[in-house]
């Protein structure tokens, strides 16, 4: 077994229509590959994704991709008739633009590539969306690793694609990100219990040491001085892990003095309301997860 994920093999195809491909590793798919699809991918980004014509337009570029299958390399991906030849223990996560449209792009990558399974996060090929891989502990249970993921990110306010991650056939097109994040050696995720319905958010957000060591009122002080100083580029990562941790302190009270903070801070102009609504999303969360259990 290869000792580094990105050393590992999936499948790589020439376009969406190839349903054999070859082996590639993540190093070669996400490093040296894209650099054939350049032209596409810049006139794919030059289009205007608010045009109501946007995805007849993209789909030439689109067709002309190379595409990969990151949780598994496969024998055959043609449909109805998929061949998996080995399970990668690689999940992606995708995140479409219309469900991140009102955040700073970055700032959400940043956020889920604090995450310590995640290896890599990067922009997809339109350049408005993103998505990341994620290393797994148990590759044969891909399914119920996404589904849960799917949860506990809604939760917290992140919506992902449920539609992509969940099978060992799911794509993904071939991109290119001057800021992409690798992780060399991520920490496998490993879910002891899926709860789909009510998954175990502290698991899989910010662990941040307050939680367990700080008084309440120290805690919610630190809270208040970070969220009424942060800057653009940290906005998002701290009113979700401030506004989670102050959940936990069970004091419904607090979040009027989090949703202060956030609006006596100039960083958040303009923007009130989404970060108002990641507060309220992550105090509930927050909340359904008690410091004092």
């Amino acid at each position: 077994m290869a000792s580094n994920w990105m050393d590992k093999e999936a499948s790589l195809y020439e376009t969406h229509a190839d349903n054999i491909g070859r082996p590639a590793s993540y190093r070669d798919i996400l490093l040296s590959q894209f650099a054939k699809d350049l032209p596409s991918l810049l006139s794919l980004r030059k289009l205007d994704i608010f045009s109501p014509d946007y995805k007849t337009q993209a789909k030439p570029f689109k067709a002309k991709l190379q595409c990969f299958t990151p949780a598994a390399l496969m024998a055959s991906k043609a449909a109805g008739q998929s061949v998996v030849k080995n399970l990668t223990g690689i999940m992606q996560l995708d995140f479409d633009y219309k469900d991140i449209k009102d955040y700073d792009l970055e700032e959400l990558k940043q956020c889920v590539f604090s995450l310590p399974f995640i290896g890599f996060c990067g922009q997809s090929c339109s350049g408005y969306g993103f998505y990341a891989l994620a290393l797994i502990a148990e590759p044969e249970k891909l399914s119920q690793y996404a589904g849960h993921c799917f949860e506990v990110l809604k939760e917290v306010g992140i919506k992902p694609d449920e539609s992509k991650g969940g099978k060992p056939e799911n794509l993904r097109y071939l991109s290119y990100d001057a800021n992409m994040l690798i992780r060399e050696n991520p920490e496998p995720l490993h879910i002891k219990q899926f709860k789909v319905q009510q998954a175990p958010i502290n698991n899989l957000t910010y662990k941040h040491s307050t939680r367990k060591t700080t008084s309440n009122s120290a805690a919610l002080n630190t809270a208040i001085h970070e969220l009424q100083n942060v800057q653009q580029g940290e906005r998002w990562a701290t009113v979700q892990k401030w506004a989670y941790t102050v959940g936990g302190l069970n004091e419904l009270n607090h979040l009027s003095e989090i949703s202060s903070a956030i609006l006596s801070n100039p960083a958040f102009n303009g923007e009130h309301e989404k970060y108002l609504k990641c507060a309220n999303d992550c105090f509930r969360a927050g909340s359904a997860n008690p410091l004092n259990n």
